[in-house]
Parts: C-alpha cells; sequence; structure tokens
C-alpha cells in the first residue's frame, strides 16, 4: 500500500463528483419518514449529517431531471439504466454499470485517446481515479484531455457509476465521505455499532503517519504496520468495497495498479 512511483504524473478526477448536487439535511428533505430514519442512523455516527438526497431513488430522480435540463450532457443510454434502476429500488446491475463504463471508453478513444483503464476492484467496482501520466504533454494538450475526458465520462458513464457505487458503499447517501465509510462498516459488521467516526478519524490519521514516514524514507508498508493502525481488518473485500465505494482507492495503491497513457506518449 501507498506505494511509490517516479517519474509519474497523476491525473486524478472523482468519477462519482458531479456537477450539481443537491444537498438535504438528514433531517429534512420531501419524504419525512425516510429522513427520519436517517437522522437516527447519522446521529449514532456523527450528528445530523448533510445527505445528496433522502434515498437512492430520489438522487436518481435528481439526477434524470438534471439530464433534461441540459440536454446533450447526459446520453439516453445512460439515462435508460437510471430510468431502469428506478424500476428495480434504484439498484444498477453489473452488466448496465459495465456497459456504461465501456461506453465512456469508447466515447474517449474516439476523440482520439488511448482506451481508459483503472483499478478494477470486488463487484467489478472501479477505482474513482485515474492513476495516468501526462509526461511530455503541452499546457494545450493537458486541458484539453482534461475536457475531452470530462465530457465523456459526464455523458456516458458519470451519473451510473454514482449511483452503482452508492449501492455498494452509501446508500443513506451522506456527502461526507469519512461518514459514509462508518456507516458502511457498521452495516456490513465489520466493526460494532459503538464504532464512531471520531475514531475512526484517529484511526486513519495514525495510519497516514506511518504511511507518510515510509514513504518519505522509502520505507514502504508492505509489512502492513500502517493497516494494522485500524481496528478492523483494511483488506477484507467488504472493507475494501466500503473504501473503494466512496472514492478511498489510494490505500490500495500498488506498483503493479494500471497506468493510462492517454496519449501513447514514450515514458522513461
Amino acid at each position: 500500500m501507498y506505494k511509490k512511483r517516479r517519474g509519474l504524473i497523476r491525473i486524478c478526477a472523482l468519477a462519482f463528483a458531479v456537477l450539481a448536487v443537491g444537498i438535504f439535511s438528514a433531517c429534512g428533505g420531501d419524504n419525512a419518514d425516510a429522513a427520519k430514519g436517517a437522522s437516527t442512523v447519522s446521529s449514532s455516527i456523527a450528528g445530523p449529517a448533510e445527505k445528496a438526497a433522502p434515498s437512492i431513488t430520489a438522487r436518481i430522480e435528481f439526477l434524470l431531471d438534471d439530464a433534461q435540463q441540459h440536454p446533450g450532457s447526459v446520453s439516453e443510454q445512460q439515462q435508460d439504466i437510471l430510468r431502469r434502476a428506478l424500476d428495480h429500488d434504484g439498484v444498477i446491475p453489473r452488466g448496465d454499470y459495465d456497459a456504461a463504463w465501456s461506453r465512456y471508453q469508447d466515447c474517449v478513444v474516439a476523440k482520439g485517446y488511448t482506451k481508459p483503464v483503472v483499478e478494477e476492484f470486488v463487484d467489478g467496482l472501479r477505482s474513482p481515479l485515474w492513476h495516468a501520466t501526462s509526461e511530455g504533454w503541452s499546457e494545450e494538450q493537458h486541458e484539453k484531455f482534461i475536457e475531452d475526458n470530462g465530457n465523456c465520462k459526464q455523458l456516458e458513464y458519470l451519473y451510473v457509476d454514482e449511483i452503482y457505487r452508492a449501492n455498494l458503499g452509501n446508500p443513506n447517501q451522506y456527502t461526507d465521505m469519512d461518514t459514509a465509510v462508518v456507516d458502511c462498516l457498521r452495516r456490513k459488521n465489520l466493526v460494532s455499532n459503538q464504532y464512531t467516526l471520531t475514531q475512526f478519524k484517529q484511526e486513519d490519521a495514525q495510519y497516514n503517519d506511518v504511511a507518510t514516514k515510509n514513504f518519505a524514507t522509502d520505507r514502504y508498508d508492505d509489512s502492513g504496520e500502517a493497516a494494522s493502525k485500524f481496528s478492523f481488518d483494511l483488506n477484507d473485500p467488504a472493507t475494501v468495497t466500503c473504501f473503494i465505494a466512496n472514492g478511498k482507492d489510494y490505500y490500495f495503491r500498488e506498483d503493479t495498479s494500471p497506468i493510462w497513457n492517454p496519449l501513447n506518449t514514450p515514458t522513461p
């Protein structure tokens, strides 16, 4: 974990981030009963927690409405996946998730880049971060790539990815990712119901202290010294899902992680 790479520029973008997010309080929203239940859950973790929506289906309805207000920004195929999910309690099947990813790749290739690659985890969950090289690029090439890639992701994949990972790791739609991780760990019985957000933040800080020290001294954390700072098994597949689904893939980044070279430029 937390390996060091040389001669590599990372281009990172959260795949589940959206251009417009409706925020609901855990104590508010249109669905009073859902909000009341969510308030009970969130208060046991970190007090009233902000939410992107009172439920996954409510979030899908918001995203579809947003797509309708911005014609051409979200493909009909991606919208169709979201509509089908509404008929199945907000669940997106693996096949639809993979199809959306494939169409995103095709879109990027059509713009003149190589096929995007990212780390893939349990349940086909893809890392929300690129690990790409821009070695030797001009500023204009870099800016054009960011725009082209972002447009393709928005068009074919962004909303489907958000909902797919929400079902796996954040069904309560918390906007704070640490809160979402703690909620996920508790729901999967990876920690006790008494495990708190404060405890997670303390353990996370200890993890990062060790990982940073080892990184700075070229003493990599192969022994799991940093991971041992958590009171749960960081490498349990269910734990990995909780972290990856909520954008925390850097805990599992290895030297073997795939590198994307969008312009197929020579690397040193």
